[in-house]
């Protein structure tokens, strides 16, 4: 093999590990923002189900009323 393809190879090599580098970079970003929304999700979802909670209440003490 000449020394022309050695180098051929090698810079190709290299910058199939450039990008290779550059994905696990935006992989890592993608995860964290994935975390990030999850934990966004996971709040809002916990509001949702304390409105869910008041508005039982609020429907038996309306039925309650009612029944009066």
């Amino acid at each position: 093999m000449s020394a022309d393809r050695t180098t051929e190879i090698l810079n190709y090599l290299s910058a199939i590990s450039r990008e290779v580098g550059e994905l696990r970079m935006e992989v890592r970003e993608l995860r964290s923002e994935v975390r990030a929304i999850t934990s966004r999700l996971d709040r809002l979802e916990a509001r949702i189900l304390e409105n869910r909670a008041d508005v039982r209440d609020l429907d038996s003490r309306v039925a309650a009323l009612e029944s009066k």
